[in-house]
């Protein structure tokens, strides 16, 4: 199929032959990963073609520029409605309405939340924290931060170690070990990542509730129910240790409480484990085999699917330590240590504002906000409806997603209540139809940015167009603000390029006149790998000055020092009365390579491709509830009812069900419990609940 940028393109083109073309670089703001795209522009400002990686969402990118439905300007709620106004009067109410909230409840009671994109959170972060709030926030809550704060429970701080895999091949590695991962779906051009290629030198194991197009390349597949992942790498654990796998030498010097690790693991036999888990003890001691007899092996992890629960953390924690005890730790064909990030200076003034209040979420999640500087997004409901730890009264967020969080429909109500909300975005969504003010973004294309990759590119993209409309920067419009609220000082008195220049101060020998000179970037010296077992120079910079099996921080927070495993709070073996109601596991988030998250749902052709939200559903579970492939299908939990269509098919196990997410008009997370979240992280239990699913009757 012929994407529709190109078709844009051509009729752009059909309309513009007598106006020069010019090409200007430009990077994708359809996801996180920057890829690089070469616009090209007629004489009257307009892109007419996007040239980079055949990507399906690169190449929404013009669709989505010249939407018809795009917001174009600032939009103020009345009693009728949305209605226009301009953005000096947009940004005087804004300014007035936080400093009302300031003196009345003081700082903390403005939260500042950004979701998509990315490139303006230093600004927002810098304007929270000028502003005298500690509540910057962003999606962080839920997405990725719970395996950082994971790894760094185990190897202290600069860890670097499972970052690395999803990015490096190693032809050294002759076990690859692939933890509930994606690649195909989850990476831009996944057909190409390194997990896929055909090599008859190196084995796979796959562990995944779904049969993924990963999975079936597999050696062997842990097809495990979602939440047990812990269980499974204590069973692994307990296989090493069992046939002396382990590194002795290197866990004699730098491990940190193994003799507890070892009795613990005792108890995970294979044949517990496969119970647990529903897989086969076999399959679970072949895995072990592959994994330790083979190698150097590489151990592959995802940023998120194994901490969607309850319990994440510590297993996670648990799936960490095996390179750790098997001797794959930084050693080529292991997990290296990954390189070093080239970073812009700092601006969000984290360490130089001083005396702010506590954060909400500090009390409740004490470990993850000491090593994540945010804010906890999650209790945001708690602080605005229940004033806990106290109250949230405005809200100002950029791109942020209402369905990003459990049980939404409460989030939705306590926006809905607050004196103030206001929202950036390019399109009406349901968090705009929840806001007081509407703000316009400016898209990738429309707007300068300071982009600094790990692999030590820089560059410095230029705006490729004028915005659309009255679409203005994410930094623009925060900078603007921030001079509105009186703190032109901390915001370069308006000047963007001011701002440019004092983050390039973090990157030695780049100016800004440089970075302009070169629209493709540069490549800064330095930029390298780790050498092998650095350790033995740099040491773990955990409290012990080890891998901390046991860990002091946890046990000094009254949390268990060992990774242990607990089942998930709801589930066939720890809630049997709930589960008697509700019996099918319910897993989400499933990546989809049409979408980014809730993005692209407004793209036609991208629609035809993927027209309607799905649930995954085993044929057995169907046929007891006399489903059909394409049935409309109620999915259902103590926390509502939400309508997909069903997708018959054995990718997933019996008694699961996996649902798409980023639907509007399927919101899975509607069904999502955001009272019971792992008590280390705050991370919901998107991947492992309880639901119920019945054919929908007409009328």
């Amino acid at each position: 199929m012929q994407s529709a940028g190109r078709r844009n393109a051509r009729s752009f083109m059909a309309t513009s032959k007598a106006s020069p073309v010019t090409a200007r670089r430009t990077t994708c703001y359809q996801c996180t990963v920057e890829c690089g795209f070469t616009a090209k522009i007629d004489g009257n400002g307009r892109v007419i073609e996007l040239v980079g990686p055949d990507c399906r969402r690169g190449a929404a990118q013009l669709d989505l520029q010249y939407h018809e439905e795009r917001l174009l300007h600032p939009l103020k709620r009345t009693p009728t409605g949305l209605i226009q106004i301009s953005w000096d009067a947009a940004l005087d109410e804004i300014a007035e309405r936080m400093k009302d909230a300031k003196a009345r409840y003081g700082p903390e009671s403005v939260a500042f939340i950004a979701g998509f994109t990315k490139e303006a959170r230093p600004y927002l972060q810098r304007l929270a924290h000028s502003f005298g709030s500690p509540n910057f926030m962003t999606e962080s809550s839920c997405c990725f931060s719970a395996t950082f704060v994971a790894a760094e429970l185990n190897f202290g701080k600069e860890f670097g170690y499972f970052l690395t895999g999803s990015r490096a091949d190693s032809p050294k590695t002759r076990t690859l070990v692939v933890w509930s991962t994606n690649p195909v779906e989850s990476n831009v051009l996944g057909e190409r990542h390194f997990a896929m290629s055909e090599r008859s030198d190196r084995a796979l194991v796959v562990v995944d509730p779904r049969r993924t197009p990963l999975a079936e390349k597999a050696d062997i597949h842990l097809q495990i129910r979602p939440g047990t992942d812990g269980a499974l790498a204590l069973g692994l654990h307990h296989l090493v240790f069992e046939h002396g796998w382990e590194d002795g030498s290197f866990l004699d010097e730098w491990a940190e409480g193994l003799p507890a690790f070892r009795e613990y693991v005792k108890r995970f036999t294979p044949e517990r484990v496969a119970e647990i888990c529903r897989v086969s003890a076999d399959d679970i001691r072949e895995a072990a085999r592959l994994y330790c007899a083979r190698g150097p092996a590489q151990l592959l992890v995802s940023a998120n699917a194994t901490v969607h629960h309850t319990n994440g953390v510590q297993n996670h924690r648990a799936i960490l330590l095996l390179p750790a005890v098997t001797g794959n730790l930084e050693i080529d064909g292991g997990n290296r240590r990954f390189v070093e990030w080239i970073r812009p200076k700092s601006v969000n003034l984290f360490d130089t504002i001083g005396g702010l209040p506590a954060r909400v979420g500090l009390k409740r999640f004490p470990v993850w906000s000491t090593h994540y500087p945010e804010a906890h997004a999650m209790p945001l409901a708690d602080a605005i409806l229940e004033g806990r730890p106290y109250p949230v009264k405005a809200v100002f967020a950029i791109g942020m997603n209402v369905m990003m969080w459990p049980n939404t429909r409460r989030l939705a109500k306590a926006l809905d209540s607050l004196d103030t909300f206001v929202t950036a975005d390019f399109f009406r969504t349901p968090t705009t139809e929840l806001a007081d003010l509407v703000l316009p973004a400016a898209t990738s294309l429309e707007r300068a940015a300071l982009i600094a990759w790990g692999d030590g590119r820089v560059v410095y993209r230029q705006a490729a167009v004028q915005p659309e409309g009255e679409a203005r920067a994410d930094a623009r419009m925060l900078i603007d603000l921030g001079c509105r609220l009186g703190m032109a000082d901390q915001f370069w008195h308006g000047d963007y390029l001011a701002s440019i220049g004092e983050r390039l101060e973090g990157i030695p020998g780049v100016t800004l006149d440089q970075l302009m000179a070169e629209p493709v970037g540069l490549t800064v010296p330095g930029a390298d790998v780790h050498p092998e077992r650095a350790y033995e120079t740099r040491g773990f910079k955990t409290p012990s000055g080890k891998i901390e099996f046991e860990s002091e921080e946890l046990r000094r927070r009254g949390y268990a020092a060992l990774p242990v495993y607990e089942e998930p709070a709801e589930s066939p073996v720890s809630t049997p009365d709930l589960a008697s109601e509700y019996p099918l596991v319910l897993t989400s988030g499933g990546r989809s390579r049409n979408f980014t998250h809730s993005q692209h749902r407004n793209v036609a052709w991208l629609r035809e491709l993927e027209p309607q939200p799905r649930i995954q559903i085993h044929p057995d579970d169907a046929s007891a509830r006399h489903i059909s492939d394409g049935d409309a299908v109620l999915v259902s939990s103590p926390r509502g009812t939400v309508t997909f269509r069903a997708s018959v098919t054995d990718v997933v196990a019996p008694g699961i069900v996996h649902a798409f997410h980023g639907w509007a008009e399927a919101n899975i997370n509607d069904l999502i419990n955001d009272a019971t979240l792992d008590p280390i992280s705050g991370f919901p239990a998107f991947k492992s609940s309880l639901c119920q699913v019945r054919k929908d009757s007409p009328g």
